[in-house]
């Protein structure tokens, strides 16, 4: 296995600098398995990092197995939604090739095409992600166990925080 860092090629100090959109392009350039499958799932990721909270996204955070050929995207990990001070928050890496790291679905939507995908495929996985945070919740809660107070404090500031839908920066 190989964190993001070490397939990007990049020292623990340049990191600040990664985006999201330099994993796309790894993904699109590289050795990687199924390169449109594992950029939509990548996005799916950012997508869902946005939603709840997941500020911890560095690139020790994600990886790919290598088999000595070619790359395939690891099972997500180290999930942590982060408390929020203000509505306003940023994932830890660049969303954007220009750096953009506003936890937001506009910028999400910005750079669909850098995950080879059309707005309405965006779109899709947009609301795909978020109807499924909202129907599962309950029984996600019921299965951590958390008790009632811990999930209405983190429903609307981590999970779903309205900030997130707002269409500027």
């Amino acid at each position: 296995m190989v964190s993001a860092l070490s397939f990007l090629g990049l020292g623990e100090l340049e990191s600040r600098y990664s985006s999201y959109a330099m994993l796309a392009e790894a993904i699109r350039l590289g050795p990687w398995v199924e390169p449109a499958a594992t950029l939509r799932e990548l996005y799916t990721r950012l997508v869902f990092n946005v939603f709840v909270g997941n500020h911890d996204d560095h690139l020790r955070n994600h990886a790919a197995f290598w088999d000595g050929t070619r790359l395939a995207l690891t099972p997500a990990y180290d999930l942590a939604p982060s408390p929020r001070s203000t509505s306003v928050s940023n994932q830890a890496i660049g969303i954007s090739c220009d750096g953009r790291r506003s936890s937001q679905l506009w910028l999400c939507r910005e750079v669909a095409s850098d995950f080879l995908l059309c707005p309405t495929e965006a779109d899709t996985i947009i609301e795909h992600v978020g109807a499924t945070i909202r129907t599962d919740w309950d029984e996600v809660c019921d299965q951590a166990p958390m008790a009632r107070a811990e999930r209405n404090s983190l429903w609307q500031r981590e999970f779903l925080n309205p900030h997130v839908f707002y269409d500027q920066p």
